[in-house]
This record gives C-alpha cells, sequence and structure tokens, in this order.
C-alpha cells in the first residue's frame, strides 16, 4: 500500500485510535531524519551545480526542498506501507505474530539495497497496533534528468533507473517496481 504519509503518526507523536499505547514501546524505529535535513542531505551538492552554470539570479534554486514543496509536481516523499497476512492470521496472539514481525524486519534491512534510488529517511514497525506493519517513507532520487539539477526527486526517474520500465497506462514503473517487492516478499 502506498500513501500520502504522516511521519508524526508513523512515529507517534499523536496516538490514534487504534493504536495500543501501551505497546508503543515495543516499536522498532529503524532510521528518522527531519526530512528538510534529508534533502540538504541528497541534493545540496546538484543544487550548488545546478546555481552554479546560471547566468541569471532569478533562475537559481535557493532550497531544494522548498522548490518541489511550491512546485506542486510531484511529491516530496513517499511512504509504503508493509504487511504480511491480516488481523486474523498474523495478529496479535496469533501463532505467526513473531513470523511476520521476523519477516518484516528481514525485509526492512534489505529495503535500500534493493533500492538504491530511494533513500529512505524515516521507517518503523509498528507493534502496537492489532498486526505488525511497516511504514517506510522514502526521497526517490534520479540521477538522469534532461533539464534542470543533475539529482532530483523523481520516482519515474528513480525506477526506471533501477530497471523497472513503463509498458502501457496499467504496467507502469511503480507497478513493475510493486510487483517486484511483492515477489520479493
Amino acid at each position: 500500500m502506498s500513501g500520502d504519509g504522516v511521519v508524526a503518526h508513523n512515529r507517534r507523536t499523536y496516538i490514534a485510535e487504534n493504536v495500543d499505547a501501551t505497546r508503543t514501546h515495543l516499536n522498532v524505529e529503524y532510521c528518522y531524519m527531519p526530512i528538510e535535513d534529508a534533502y540538504h542531505q541528497l541534493f545540496d551538492e546538484a543544487q550548488a551545480e545546478y546555481n552554479a552554470k546560471q547566468k541569471r539570479a532569478d533562475r537559481e534554486i535557493p532550497d531544494y526542498y522548498e522548490h518541489v514543496k511550491k512546485s506542486g509536481k510531484g511529491k516530496l516523499f513517499y511512504e509504503v506501507v508493509v504487511q504480511f497476512g491480516d488481523l486474523h492470521d498474523c495478529g496479535l496472539g496469533s501463532v505467526n505474530w513473531n513470523t511476520a514481525k521476523s519477516m518484516l524486519d528481514n525485509y526492512m534491512r534489505e529495503f535500500e539495497q534493493r533500492n538504491p534510488n530511494l533513500k529512505v529517511f524515516n521507517a518503523v514497525m509498528h507493534l502496537d497496533e492489532s498486526t505488525p506493519h511497516l511504514h517506510i517513507d522514502f526521497v526517490p532520487m534520479a540521477h538522469k534528468g534532461q533539464r534542470g539539477l543533475s539529482l532530483k526527486n523523481s520516482m519515474s526517474g528513480a525506477l526506471r533507473e533501477q530497471g523497472f520500465f513503463s509498458s502501457n497506462k496499467m504496467q507502469n514503473e511503480w507497478t513493475s517496481w510493486s510487483e517486484s517487492e511483492r515477489s520479493y516478499m
């Protein structure tokens, strides 16, 4: 599943109705970096190179995070939610709870190796809800842009660089990548 992502929920800055707050301490936080810091770490060098080539000051990009945010083109980050089974076969108290938890842990530990162009800035395994599941928040990075920065936020570009292509409207890069991840699972 993919969604807009709510980092505050994932990090339990606030507790939703479906969360058992007495189990929140069991959650596993794999990594966290404020998204603005992640953008600086990932894109500042490409931004500086781009700005150095500009002859007009009005074409310079002072902050790539703000540039993407204001552009309305694309998303600042993407989130995938990964879960094995459901409430009935992997839910709390089931015989598969620990197996699902272990499989999710393995999946997360190898995510960036399989997906070098998807830079994770926040990843959490929730164990305080009905079923164990992961929230993985990442910024897609594409290196082969024709215009603009030499490195930019582009999901389709990032996935194409990883070998996933669009063959038609129904089988785009995201669909191909999702199928590959499900197969890995």
